[in-house]
């Protein structure tokens, strides 16, 4: 007889109870009552995918929590092991049929193109794909433009235009991807017009006017002027802002990763951007400071998302009760503002696409929603009639929906 066990006990079965006994922990709705394995030896069953409470009457209640099905709470050991596998199998989601929608998604989802984005957008992005899972099963080869309005049109309906527009924006991004890897051969959403928004709903994010970005940022001191001075010039999103390494700034260049999807970016520091961030590394040296970041607080430390945002707020509205600006300012609406500039200066959706760091031409068309084109229109007109005088105001000008 063993050493290692008492007269008349049962045999130990070794590694096979430890491993069993170990993983319980004591007092979670998951474990369950101790059930033996037949050699003698006692354990305890870890079961996941639960959700055990007692009701307002103190009537236990149990249920699969993928589901929401109902469990009788009698169930015990193997036999609720047995029904919670059961229900797993039953709601476990389907695989996309080869050649559809559906598929087009989830490959889309295992690329670069999506997992190197943001999780916020990632979040966002699956969103609008759960929207399209009821047509997940549509096969790509009836998928042309025309699907693709239908499904818009109807989509606004439901979802207001903002999403629908979004939403249509990740669908381009789901079939270029397709189009590189052989899955479609078009991208029906190129030539498709975005969905129209309520002219009586308020446009967020909209673009500073020239006046407002000379008064805030000549009004903004050295903490608030760097990352204004960075969405002002650049279009850089708040985030990959705050996340800016000193090192970033280097031979008159802003050198950074786009959070949003992964793009490298290097952008010129020229004017008075240049000057304020010489200003800001001067003002903050690294011998007073133990940060590496360009854009600090007032004490000299790394601004936190939520702190920015709720002391940028507070100086924002000080600059609209002193005049110096309209309602409604907003970091991201200087991303709007460059793209503005930039396409009533004539530059192509193409380059503005490349400056902003965006993937779609769609996306750079919604930041610059907001130009005015007629100046380039003018300049084109009179180089085809040869007009010795540029006018700057058309005759039959209209107001120009957005």
């Amino acid at each position: 007889m063993s050493k290692w066990r008492r007269p008349g006990s049962a045999p130990w079965c070794g590694m096979t109870c430890a491993r069993l006994t170990g993983g319980w922990t004591a007092g979670t709705n998951r474990s369950r009552p101790r059930e033996t394995n037949g050699w003698g030896c006692s354990m305890r069953i870890k079961i996941t995918g639960l959700k055990r409470y007692k009701d307002r009457l103190g009537i236990e209640r149990v249920y699969h929590r993928k589901s929401g099905t109902p469990i009788d709470p009698k169930l015990t050991g193997q036999a609720l092991a047995a029904e919670v596998d059961r229900l797993d199998k039953l709601h476990a989601p389907k695989m996309a049929q080869s050649g559809t929608l559906g598929a087009l998604l989830e490959s889309y989802k295992k690329s670069p193109k999506f997992t190197d984005l943001a999780p916020r957008t990632q979040s966002d992005y699956q969103k609008y794909m759960d929207h399209l899972k009821p047509i997940a099963g549509t096969p790509l080869a009836l998928i042309d433009t025309a699907f693709m309005a239908k499904l818009r049109d109807k989509t606004v309906k439901k979802r207001r235009g903002a999403f629908t527009n979004h939403m249509m924006a990740m669908l381009s991004s789901a079939f270029k991807h397709g189009k590189e890897y052989g899955l479609v051969t078009s991208n029906p959403c190129l030539e498709l017009e975005k969905a129209r928004i309520a002219k009586d709903r308020r446009k967020e994010n909209r673009p500073w006017t020239k006046t407002e970005r000379v008064n805030v940022l000549a009004a903004a001191p050295l903490h608030y002027k760097v990352p204004i001075a960075l969405a002002r010039f650049l279009a850089m999103r708040r985030g990959d802002i705050l996340r800016l390494p000193r090192m970033a700034y280097r031979d008159g260049y802003i050198s950074f990763r786009a959070s949003k999807n992964g793009k490298i970016m290097k952008l010129p520091a020229l004017g008075e951007l240049r000057k304020i961030l010489d200003e800001a590394l001067e003002a903050w040296p690294v011998s007073e400071i133990d940060v590496t970041m360009l854009c600090l607080n007032s004490h000299r430390k790394p601004w936190t998302e939520m702190g920015f945002s709720a002391s940028i707020g507070k100086f924002f509205d000080d600059c609209v009760a002193r005049g110096l600006a309209g309602k409604g300012l907003t970091m991201h609406g200087l991303r709007h503002s460059v793209a503005t500039d930039l396409r009533e200066q004539g530059y192509r959706l193409e380059d503005i696409k490349n400056f902003l760091g965006q993937e779609t031409i769609e996306m750079a068309e919604h930041y610059s929603s907001s130009a005015d084109v007629s100046g380039v229109l003018i300049d084109m007109a009179n180089v085809i009639q040869a007009g010795s005088k540029r006018e700057r105001v058309l005759s039959n000008s209209r107001k120009k929906s957005v």
